[in-house]
């Protein structure tokens, strides 16, 4: 886990409520986006998790890291804000930063 000041402005991601469900999603995010930096800031009541450019998050690895059936519609109720872009599916959500002109 890093813990570093971002200095790019494509840092995509969510923010998490702190708890086992921020715990869990912090480490799919590891798992599901390999050889990518992760830059994970911890607040009293919040995990921010950002990511250059793009972050991946899979239902079946938070449903691993968690022990327990998952469904995507949960990480809604505890993510409060997320920065970039997001695209949802049964399966996965994907954080990306795309630049318009």
């Amino acid at each position: 886990m890093a813990m570093t000041t971002p200095k790019s402005r494509n840092l995509v991601g969510p923010v998490i409520q702190a708890g086992e469900m921020a715990d869990a999603i912090v480490e799919a995010v590891q798992d599901d986006n390999p050889g990518k930096q992760v830059l994970v800031s911890s607040r009293a009541s919040y995990i921010r998790i950002e990511l250059e450019g793009e972050c991946i998050l899979r239902r079946e690895t938070i449903q691993s890291k968690l022990g327990r059936p998952f469904q995507m519609n949960e990480i809604e109720l505890n993510m409060p804000s997320f920065a970039g872009q997001v695209e949802t599916s049964d399966d996965s959500i994907r954080f990306y930063y795309e630049q318009s002109f």
